[in-house]
């Protein structure tokens, strides 16, 4: 195994040193280089002694004094991400409209992704010398699905081929100093009730380094044609599912309930506290508290914000977190000078099913619900677009600005900054 260099940064040390695009990485101080993550981990020696292979496949060799953590400035060639192997009868992108980016699709069962970008993994697909480099690179922690720690059940629910105990390998791995966040994804009719109980009692009382452990609803969307049938989550489901996250929060606060099942319950949104660290954020677990916390912190600002643009306003929401935002508006509407405050909660018809999460929202229902007045600008979190500015249905911002012929304020999902397009 070996990386090859895709880019080298000027006037970096390697460039200094004499590595150039297109060289392969064998080895740094005689240890074996095969990924982005052995590159920064065996790279952070004082004295690196790289054999390379140029382009041409000549052997070369060469030295560098790394000073004060500086940057080598290399760029390995993209990740073959691992992808997953389970057929899981509740999976997302299994249930994703056709024609959209191909990035969308990919199912990553990597855990090299779980530890870098807190991407969930199986452990199903772990080999033993996987399992070996985890422990002696110390990969930790892990974010990990678990669903359920009945070995029967978990296999019906995702429908891998070989037996495969979780249990023994969290177990081991937590031995050995590996620590893990675990989530539960809740499917009415299968883990929930008495399995989620028994999964709890499990990960608590098992000699399992959990962080924490989240437990969130099926997300069902209108496309599962040919998929095995599931219900969705109603709101007494939700509200017997928090009654046992509670019953074990008794004995750990590491165990946390989703956002959406307050919602679907319709009880109030837990205090700060309840999530201490925020550990699940970017599983739906204290998003809503983190944004009511913050903009408390910055309504005045961002008051003076929309008295300094002028006009009316209209937020725009995912039907789940409407109530949440409409709190947030009456308060505005008693701060601001003249301006009102409106807020409209958009239908995921893109998607369909019970998908309400402003996350998933596309610029096509924006625009087929969305008929902005004359004089009234838009705020809309910027959670809607990816890194890249591109909506699911990669529509950029100003294209969206564009075909509203309205301003948009786009907020931080946290509310901790904003900026107009």
């Amino acid at each position: 195994m070996s990386l090859k260099i895709n880019a080298i940064q000027p006037r970096s040390l390697a460039s200094k040193a004499g590595i150039k695009k297109g060289d392969t990485i064998i080895s740094i101080n005689s240890m074996p280089i095969n990924d982005f993550f052995d590159l920064e981990y065996y790279s952070n020696d004082y004295q690196l002694d790289f054999e390379l292979l140029d382009a041409d496949g000549k052997p070369k060799f060469i030295s560098i004094e790394r000073l004060n953590g500086k940057s080598l400035g290399i760029e390995p060639e993209p990740h073959n991400v691992r992808t997953c192997h389970n057929h899981c009868i509740f999976c997302f992108v299994d249930q994703m409209p056709p024609n959209m980016r191909s990035s969308l699709y990919v199912k990553d069962d990597d855990y090299l992704f779980s530890y870098v970008f807190g991407n969930y993994i199986t452990l199903n697909n772990l080999e033993p010398a996987d399992i070996k480099r985890i422990v002696n690179q110390h990969i930790s922690p892990l974010y990990v699905s678990v669903h359920t720690t009945n070995p029967v059940l978990r296999q019906q629910m995702m429908r891998y081929k070989d037996n495969y105990d979780i249990v023994k390998d969290l177990r081991e791995l937590s031995q050995k100093g590996i620590e893990f966040h675990l989530q539960i994804v809740a499917v009415p009719g299968y883990n929930c009730g008495e399995q989620l109980d028994k999964t709890l009692d499990t990960l608590l009382n098992e000699s399992i380094a959990a962080l924490s452990i989240g437990i969130v609803p099926v997300g069902l969307t209108g496309f599962r044609e040919h998929l095995i049938p599931l219900s969705p989550f109603n709101s007494d489901l939700a509200l017997e599912t928090l009654k046992i996250i509670d019953k074990y929060r008794e004995k750990s606060p590491i165990v946390y309930g989703a956002d959406e099942l307050f919602l679907l319950s319709e009880m109030p949104i837990p205090e700060a506290e309840y999530y201490g660290d925020f550990p699940q954020l970017e599983n739906g677990i204290g998003m809503l508290r983190l944004t009511m916390m913050n903009y408390q912190k910055k309504c005045k600002s961002f008051t003076r914000e929309l008295d300094k643009a002028g006009g009316n306003f209209l937020i725009l929401t995912s039907v789940l977190a409407n109530s949440i935002l409409e709190e947030i508006a009456n308060d505005l509407n008693t701060r601001l000078k003249q301006a009102k405050v409106k807020v409209q909660a958009i239908r995921n018809n893109f998607f369909g099913g019970n998908v309400g999460v402003s996350g998933l929202l596309t610029a096509s229902d924006i625009l087929n619900q969305v008929k902005p007045l004359s004089q009234e600008s838009i705020i809309m979190s910027e959670n809607i677009f990816n890194t890249d500015g591109l909506t699911l249905d990669a529509v950029s911002q100003l294209e969206l600005r564009n075909k509203l012929q309205v301003p948009i304020l786009i907020v931080d999902p946290y509310f901790e900054d904003w900026e107009w397009i």
